[in-house]
């Protein structure tokens, strides 16, 4: 495997751990919520904007993962009839697509988490919750995500043009 490709799994696999433990929480917290409200008669008031960070979390940490094992939505009629170096072609363009995409999201999510810090941004709720740890989230994800298309790219040109041996 790439050198890059080493690092973008060991990072991937760190973020696909961190949503596991976000979804074992959120379980947690919807048992806890369900059971305060029907059982106590006493509602959680935080319950339901902590499950909504706690879904941010699960959403942006696994977005490379995701990618990198391949377990996203894909259109495949059209690849499914091209053959392998045409395929690699399509996958690079796909990937390139991606990966402008995740720029835009790094970019504007820093700026984003910038401006919430700089202004104390907070939820309007008793939680009052500072805006910018659910924010960060984004170029985080997307940058894990960019890794791991950048690397796919690169793979992709290898096989389109004729470059299969990866070196160590």
């Amino acid at each position: 495997m790439h050198w890059l490709g080493r690092i973008t799994d060991r990072i991937s696999r760190i973020g696909i751990f961190i949503s596991e433990i976000a979804l074992l929480a959120l379980l947690v917290l919807t048992v806890y919520a369900v059971l305060s409200r029907y059982v106590l008669h006493r509602p959680s008031i935080h319950a339901f904007e902590l499950s909504a960070y706690l879904l941010v979390v699960a959403t942006w940490m696994a977005a490379g993962w995701v990618s990198t094992v391949d377990r996203h939505v894909s259109m495949e009629a059209l690849s499914q009839r091209l053959n392998t170096r045409w395929r690699a072609i399509s996958r690079a363009i796909g990937h390139a697509t991606v990966l402008v995409f995740c720029t835009i999201l790094v970019v504007v999510g820093t700026a984003s988490v910038i401006d919430a810090i700089e202004h104390n941004y907070r939820s309007a709720s008793l939680l009052a919750f500072p805006l910018w740890a659910a924010y960060v989230l984004i170029p985080i994800g997307a940058g894990v995500l960019g890794l791991v298309e950048i690397q796919k790219f690169i793979s992709a040109l290898r096989l389109a043009f004729g470059e299969t041996q990866e070196r160590a």
